[in-house]
């Protein structure tokens, strides 16, 4: 059943807010096709991220029930403050699927996944953990670090992200098969524990 542009707003503020209590939805009829809503969310929160990142996010705050029967049709537009539609850059998905195994390949090679490792989960039990704040602030300077530039990272978080990660601490969970941060999870859970969670740090 169709409902309202004001109700599809209230409904997804009412998803959406708890995690993003700054954001601004708007739903109007799209330019390119006044049949079609064209949804926009900004917060200041998509200034750290990527829009593929935005949108995944945004994705699973929303129920899926929901998506099917409301949103199917509709365009959407994840926005930091002060963007248009015309700055977002998403990937070219055949092009990161080629380029996957050379990145990965560099990636190791520069023993980033380590560094990383060493990060979010040090070697020493009494080390200093840091918190991830799901974007990729830990990632960037081990790159930079590591000789790659800031005009590479496009590619390497999109080839990361297309492989599950898409915070700092989803790319050692999700983008590779051995680090100790996945061990120390799934550890814990043998053991009937919680495991430390890196986005809340305990």
């Amino acid at each position: 059943m169709a409902i309202s542009a004001e109700q599809l707003v209230a409904d997804l503020k009412g998803f959406i807010t708890p995690s993003y209590p700054k954001i601004d939805i708007r739903a109007t009829p799209w330019e390119h096709d006044p049949n079609r809503l064209a949804i926009f969310f900004t917060d200041p929160q998509f200034s750290l991220i990527y829009p593929y990142q935005r949108w995944h996010y945004l994705t699973h705050l929303i129920p899926v029930d929901y998506q099917k029967e409301h949103l199917e049709t509709s365009v959407w537009f994840e926005l930091a403050p002060g963007e248009i539609p015309a700055d977002l850059r998403y990937p070219d998905e055949e092009l990161i699927q080629s380029i996957t195994p050379d990145v990965i390949r560099c990636l190791n090679g520069a023993r980033f996944f380590e560094s990383l490792d060493d990060v979010l989960c040090p070697q020493t039990p009494d080390a200093e953990r840091v918190r991830c704040w799901g974007d990729f602030r830990h990632s960037r300077p081990i790159l930079l670090g590591r000789g790659f530039t800031e005009g590479e990272f496009f590619d390497v978080f999109h080839v990361l992200m297309m492989q599950g990660g898409f915070c700092d601490c989803e790319i050692l969970y999700n983008a590779v098969e051995e680090c100790r941060l996945k061990a120390e999870y799934w550890i814990a859970r043998s053991e009937g524990r919680d495991p430390f969670d890196p986005h809340r740090g305990a």
